[in-house]
């Protein structure tokens, strides 16, 4: 547990799959969330119990906690390549977080950012965006990250054609 001057950042645990449930199966897609062929898994809660049980999904995700202990986003680091160094950021929050709570989400990426750039020494990560996550682009851009893509009517959900984005930061001390 590592409790920041807004936050607490935690190991994903079994008892918070009501977090993980509500991103997955909520009225919004993520494209953090999104599977191999780009498409939006709606696992049942079984299934993520049973990922959670999982030791490498447990040291790679964590929950997002404000200082009253509410459960207010994930965060974390998936597909990591160390051949080519480099990773991809999950950052999972409502986008009232964004508005409302921006420190919160800024420690969450902070925390991030030093466990894939200090202790992996990745010399990238990389965030996928849907067109409809809006906040959390103009999240990435202010943090310095940069548009590296875009592909066009990857997904159809939700009766519309979402684009999908790619956002990158590189390592600035290698």
């Amino acid at each position: 547990m590592i409790v920041k001057e807004y936050s607490v950042i935690r190991t994903v645990e079994y008892k918070d799959v009501d977090c993980l449930y509500k991103f997955y199966n909520g009225d919004k897609v993520y494209g953090s969330l999104l599977d191999q062929k780009r498409e939006p898994v709606y696992p049942t809660l079984s299934e993520l119990e049973e990922l959670l049980q999982n030791k490498d999904v447990v040291n790679s995700f964590y929950v997002v906690e404000d200082k009253d202990s509410n459960k207010i986003g994930l965060v974390g680091l998936k597909g990591i390549n160390q051949e080519v160094l480099f990773g991809e950021v999950i950052i999972l929050f409502d986008d009232g977080i964004f508005k409302s709570s921006l420190p919160i989400v800024s420690e969450a990426l902070d925390f991030i950012e030093e466990k894939a750039f200090r202790r992996m020494h990745l010399k990238k990560v990389l965030s996928l965006c849907l067109d409809s996550e809006t906040s959390l682009m103009e999240f990435l851009s202010s943090r310095s990250y940069k548009f590296e893509g875009e592909l066009r009517e990857v997904l159809y959900t939700k009766g519309k054609w979402h684009n999908l984005q790619t956002w990158a930061k590189y390592n600035d001390r290698i």
